[in-house]
């Protein structure tokens, strides 16, 4: 029983008695706090042995509001709000004048379960977007401020929601999950071929390929071979879930009653028991963000030299993972200026995977990225990849069988083909100085042919008078060594010519040419020709010294190594892994290196598909009976007749996908007409596929009228070509897309 006091005397501290409702299995470290009625912290005390003891006049503990909570290990501005934001404990008490301890009534279950505390690893980087080249790269950006704020959980929003909004939340909820957003339609093809120009780029010879394909017969259909039948998967539909499975979000019957209720209180309950179904929506939802997106900032931290962050912040176990919002400073004129604070709602990762990274994107042009690549250190070569996004770790081995060449998702390559190397600080000082590469026909006996298209790396020129240029460094071929098409290992340092005040490598000028390390000029193959180009060619990559002869890898010490992980390689670590041993042991990839008589590597060996042939698209009259749709686009039809639809869709080895559509009025497609996967498919939803790769399928007047009695049709196809050239997902200009057609129904 509280004994009464005179709280009114100097020095003389309240003392509150308090205790857990089921106390708890671990300790909490538990204080409290009093503020006044302006919001105002005046005084805070630990809870010792169940007691706080607060130093408060008679005139302030007539006004003050109590609460107990448990920091995390932080820290914060003490504010009702952010205790709020923790899910403090405000018990009920009345100020007595003649009492100087209280027995406050304990702290409940639901609220110190939040108080339990647990580490969240924060990762992440800031970057700058640089276009290089026409290519767009993400380079770090260096001592940059990172503010880490937590923004406020829906499940503490939304019971401080007025009722009118509580009802529009949960309306606005309801009508987007019954009808989401549609996927975007992708991108029109971004080049326009001129015909009138003359030249040997891969989208030139491609047209004039297709001109030349046109004239050939149609191939006979091979369907023995399995790994034709696996090129790729077919591409995913765009269409909408099903009406039955969007209503109410797929929600248990429970749920949905709950949402659609009269009572208050159920949508208030149902819509915390989903926040994550409010989630997604929230940045579509302007009007809604004065109530819920505002953060508390739990951590700052500045980037390092690879414009990375990592830090630790506390969040309650019992729930889930923070939602964060990051914004990032910048040093501009010796001040902290914003360069990155986009819409809180619209950019809040929320329930974050502790320990996952972040990237933040800042385009502010005053902001400067830095870094550099870091050195490979050693007697090393690194192959990494063909063009920027297949790493050799994508590209099937011996082992895949008729697949060798193609990329692990069975796509062939086709145009510039750019291998990347990285060649070790060591090789030069050593004495290897040049590399080559060659190629001939996967299993010809013949003599290699040497690539020995023209390679270079730019470098700047700073004038004593600040003038800037860049400049072209020929690599190769080296004239020093005629006939051998020799190129060199890039120098450290670029040259620095008389008069100059300084130079360096400039790899931004060019990012695709300034990476290249050969061109293997896929589509010029056979004259151009990429019926008679098709197939499987291998290449080799050999070193040679200063003096012209070749490099003994073996024996020279000199390691090969592969990556062990996909392209693009992104900002994150890229590990490799030794090719091959001398002599070989198990695991060794022994079909990546040549080997002499001596059983030494003397090159690395490199096997690729390549197809540059072009896909053809047609679509051929709709029938019923003997009718077509003729110059008018009216079909008669009689009762239970069919509809014979049919198009082409060819690529002469199936390396391709097609997508053909038929759509009745303004209704959408008609699936049982429509289909879309592999060229090299026998049958597609009911298609059949003949040896010139026309498909055809017969289906009733009845299902493509559906409720109609008489309705128009459009019909469209899209053939796209599997063939990447390492930087295109896949070229487009090898893709066809044939000349829509219309047709309407009416009965007889």
């Amino acid at each position: 029983m509280a004994k009464p006091t005179n709280p009114d005397a100097e020095g003389r501290p309240l003392v509150f008695h308090l205790s857990f409702d089921h106390k708890p299995e671990e300790p909490i470290d538990v204080w409290a706090f009093a503020f006044d009625r302006q919001g105002n912290l005046i005084a805070r005390a630990p809870l010792t042995g169940g007691e706080a003891e607060l130093e408060l006049t008679g005139e302030q503990a007539r006004k003050a509001r109590l609460f107990f909570a448990s920091l995390p290990e932080r820290e914060q501005e003490i504010t009702i709000e952010a205790l709020e934001r923790l899910r403090a404990y405000e018990p009920t008490w009345q100020f007595d004048p003649e009492r100087r301890e209280y027995e406050l009534l304990p702290i409940p279950e639901i609220l110190w379960k939040w108080w339990l505390h647990c580490r969240c690893r924060v990762r992440g980087r800031v970057v700058k977007p640089v276009e290089i080249g026409g290519v767009t790269y993400d380079r770090p950006v260096c001592n940059a401020r990172v503010h880490i704020c937590e923004v406020d959980r829906l499940s503490l929003v939304i019971p401080r929601l007025p009722d009118d909004i509580i009802w529009r939340l949960r309306d606005e909820l309801l009508e987007k999950l019954r009808h989401p957003f549609p996927l975007p339609e992708p991108d029109p093809p971004p080049f326009v071929f001129d015909p009138g120009v003359i030249d040997p780029s891969p989208i030139n010879v491609a047209r004039m390929a297709r001109e030349r394909l046109a004239k050939v017969p149609a191939p006979r259909l091979e369907l023995d071979t399995a790994a034709r039948l696996e090129i790729a998967p077919a591409p995913p539909e765009r269409t909408l879930m099903s009406p039955q499975r969007l209503e109410m979000g797929g929600l248990p019957a429970s749920d949905r009653a709950a949402l659609i209720s009269s009572s208050i209180t159920e949508v208030r309950r149902a819509l915390i028991d989903h926040a994550e179904l409010i989630r997604p929506w929230i940045c579509w939802w302007p009007w809604f963000w004065p109530y819920v997106c505002t953060c508390d900032e739990v951590a700052t931290v500045v980037t390092d030299h690879q414009g990375r962050f990592d830090t630790e912040i506390w969040y309650p176990c019992f729930g889930d993972h923070p939602d964060l919002y990051f914004w990032v400073e910048y040093s501009i004129g010796g001040t902290w200026t914003t360069v990155l604070h986009p819409p809180i709602c619209c950019n809040t990762h929320w329930n974050y995977p502790c320990g996952s990274e972040v990237t933040l994107r800042v385009t502010d042009p005053r902001v400067s990225w830095c870094g550099d690549e870091p050195p490979l250190p050693g007697k090393q070569v690194a192959v990494l990849s063909v063009g920027n996004n297949v790493s050799m770790t994508e590209i099937q081995r011996q082992s895949a069988g008729a697949s060798e060449g193609l990329t692990t998702t069975g796509q062939p390559f086709g145009g510039s083909l750019e291998p990347h190397v990285w060649f070790g600080e060591d090789l030069r000082p050593s004495g290897i100085t040049h590399y080559r590469w060659s190629y001939r026909r996967l299993g010809s006996s013949g003599e290699w042919t040497a690539l020995d298209h023209e390679v270079v790396r730019h470098y700047a020129e700073v004038m004593p008078d600040s003038t800037l240029v860049f400049k072209p460094f020929d690599l190769g071929p080296d004239p020093a060594f005629p006939g051998q098409s020799l190129f060199q290992i890039r120098p450290p340092d670029p040259p620095l010519n008389p008069g100059v005040a300084s130079s360096s490598w400039a790899p931004e000028v060019d990012g695709r040419s300034n990476t290249a390390s050969a061109y293997l000029r896929s589509h010029l193959l056979e004259g151009g020709n990429p019926l008679a180009a098709a197939g499987k060619y291998e290449l080799k990559l050999e070193l040679f010294k200063s003096d012209g002869s070749l490099v003994n890898w073996t024996d020279e010490g000199v390691l090969l190594k592969v990556p062990t992980v996909n392209a693009p390689f992104g900002l994150g670590m890229v590990p490799t892994e030794l090719v091959a041993h001398s002599p070989a042991q198990p695991g060794d990839m022994e079909d990546r290196v040549i080997r002499d008589g001596a059983n030494k590597i003397v090159a690395f060996r490199l096997v690729l598909h390549v197809d540059n042939n072009p896909c053809t698209a047609e679509i051929h009259e709709t029938t019923v009976g003997s009718s077509t749709a003729g110059p008018c686009g009216f079909i008669a039809y009689a009762p239970g007749a069919n509809a014979t639809i049919s198009f082409t869709a060819r690529h002469p080895n199936d390396f391709a996908t097609f997508t053909f559509r038929v759509n009745r009025g303004s209704t959408g497609t008609v699936a049982a007409a429509s289909a879309s996967g592999p060229v090299a498919g026998p049958t597609v939803n009911g298609f059949t596929r003949d040896t010139a790769s026309r498909y055809t399928k017969s289906v009733p007047v009845a299902t493509l009228l559906d409720t109609c009695l008489k309705a128009a049709f459009s019909e469209t196809l899209h053939v796209d070509a599997l063939a990447t050239d390492g930087w295109s997902g896949t070229l487009d200009y090898l893709d066809d897309d044939a000349s829509s057609k219309a047709f309407a129904l009416e009965p007889a």
